[in-house]
């Protein structure tokens, strides 16, 4: 009998798992490799970082490392000030923050998450159990038992008064409810956990350039111990204004949605296509095909042939737009279609449950930046990471990364150009590269990915303009869809002069943006390998934030 395969994905979460707190990287692969008895694969800390960078179960907490997130969230304390809208209308709302601690690893299902719904053990008073969790796109109120108001009454609430929610035992779905009267609040001590809770958001979005989500930000704070000290600090959207974000939307160019709250229509975009929802757009954007044409309401339009009466179909979308709250049942022969379109449009899915990642592979593919698309989709709720998905990346990674290949020595003087490659969101990181002009666009892909140690996992593009994702000025990688594709085109093709400025994006889930300047342009160099590295500055740039330590480039 064949000895069943070591699945290291599950021991990398059983060495976290079982951790009596974070650990380094380098830890964690040594306990699977004793996990597995010496068992390893073509590279093992590859194996493991995929693994982890896939996990709902695994957060990275910066200078401490992989923890287990549903136990690093034990012992947290948030506090919810009631307004006379709660009490008036018995609806208590929850952020995402609070989200977030009763949802550790997210919305749905998830392999190796916590299960069930959260229970609340109102102090003296009953344990009562908590309703379906709002998810980030809906109404954001806590369904509660009548118990609940019941209980609250009994405490006199007021507006202006608190609630504290603490974490008791998020595995067990245990959680704690306190009331605290306005009157017995100390104000200057909740003020202070305030600035110290800012702060530490604040170095969390800088260290990240800007580029997060507010769930992210509540997932990562959630669980970096910032409130597990008390008092409870003010509730997050106290600090957190427009005055404190603005700025940073300014400075790093990012969308003030991701920083500010939710935008709906700018989160589906997001998870669609990485970009930002323009306000001033026509809404009726056509993902087009060839064959008829369906309309879903005023979110846009699918064209394609989809093996179904067009004229059937439309009309069962038109039923299901007039009451999107009755789902379309398993059993119904539109619904293939109508999923394909809805995915198509990054709109939830018209079953009432979140898509399967491993249904959107089937219909869409694997590349890179469609699995970027929906683990976003995941962290919106919009997408399940199922088992078959999960099985499908671990394999698709457990290969090793493409290897770069020294190229070959130049006998003759060749016409070179420098090229200082600046990584646009610190500019502290740059690297002068001498290519000869004869050499491609995908040479200097290469060039670049050994010159900062990356792993070339992802797709590419060069633009040869200022602004990147302009098709016009695209260079795209090997057998992309692009007019000018990187392997066919030489430096040579675009008539390169002295202080020519153009982009490099790699990797469109993280869209790291290099700035390319021509420095100098060496008409005879001598005999030699090309490209080289010629000159460096800036440690190690790492190409993902959440690996731990600064002197390996992952």
């Amino acid at each position: 009998m064949a000895k069943p395969k070591t699945n290291f994905s599950e021991l990398a979460h059983q060495v976290i798992r079982e951790a009596a707190g974070p650990l380094s990287l380098e830890a964690i692969v040594e306990g699977v490799r004793l996990l597995s008895a010496g068992e390893t694969t073509k590279d093992l800390k590859s194996t493991v970082r995929q693994a982890l960078r896939q996990s709902h179960a695994v957060i990275y907490i910066a200078d401490r490392g992989y923890g287990w997130k549903s136990h690093l969230i034990n012992g947290a304390v948030q506090r919810i000030v009631l307004d006379d809208v709660d009490l008036a209308e018995r609806e208590l709302l929850i952020d995402d923050f609070q989200r977030d601690l009763f949802q550790p690893n997210g919305p749905g299902h998830h392999k190796y998450g916590v299960q069930g719904l959260p229970k609340l053990e109102l102090e003296s008073g009953p344990t009562i159990e908590v309703g379906a969790i709002p998810q980030a796109h809906d109404d954001d109120i806590l369904s509660l038992p009548e118990s609940f108001w019941t209980w609250l009454a009994a405490q006199g609430a007021e507006p202006g008064d608190s609630l504290l929610l603490r974490v008791i035992d998020a595995d067990a779905r245990r959680y704690a409810l306190s009331y605290e009267p306005l009157a017995v609040c100390d104000d200057q001590a909740v003020a202070e956990r305030g600035s110290q809770l800012l702060e530490a958001a604040l170095t969390f979005v800088h260290d990240r350039q800007g580029r997060v989500y507010l769930p992210d930000m509540a997932s990562y704070l959630n669980a970096s111990g910032v409130f597990h000290q008390l008092p409870a600090p003010p509730p997050f959207e106290v600090i957190w204004t427009p005055e404190v974000w603005g700025p940073i939307v300014d400075r790093y160019d990012v969308s003030p949605y991701s920083l500010g709250g939710y935008d709906v229509l700018s989160e589906i975009n997001q998870m669609l296509s990485g970009e930002i929802f323009d306000q001033e757009t026509d809404l009726n954007e056509v993902v087009a095909g060839e064959g008829p044409i369906f309309t879903v309401g005023e979110y846009g339009t699918y064209q394609g042939e989809l093996g179904v009466d067009a004229a059937q179909l439309q009309a069962r979308i038109d039923a299901f737009l007039v009451d999107t709250n009755q789902p379309i049942p398993p059993d119904d022969p539109f619904l293939p279609a109508i999923k394909r379109i809805f995915a198509a449009l990054a709109l939830p899915s018209p079953t009432g449950h979140s898509y399967q990642a491993s249904e959107l592979v089937q219909l869409f593919g694997d590349s890179d930046d469609i699995l970027d698309w929906i683990e976003h989709g995941a962290e919106l709720g919009m997408v399940n990471l199922d088992d078959a998905y999960i099985a499908m990346v671990e394999e698709k990674f457990d290969a090793p990364f493409m290897v770069i290949s020294e190229p070959e020595e130049r006998t003759t003087a060749s016409r070179t150009l420098i090229l200082r490659v600046a990584y646009r969101y610190d500019s502290e990181y740059w690297r002068e590269i001498e290519i000869a002009d004869d050499q491609t666009f995908h040479d200097l892909h290469l060039a670049i990915q050994q010159a900062f140690d990356w792993d070339n996992d992802h797709l590419y593009a060069f633009y040869m303009g200022k602004r990147p994702y302009d098709s016009k000025t695209e260079i795209g990688a090997p057998m992309s869809d692009c007019d000018q594709e990187a392997d066919q085109v030489t430096l040579a093709d675009h008539n390169l002069r002295t202080n020519k400025k153009f982009l490099y994006l790699f990797d469109f889930g993280d869209n790291h943006l290099f700035d390319i300047q021509v420095k100098k342009i060496n008409p005879k160099a001598p005999p030699g390998t090309y490209p080289r590295v010629v000159a460096t500055h800036g440690g190690t740039l790492r190409q993902y934030d959440y690996v731990e330590g600064d002197e390996e480039a992952l």
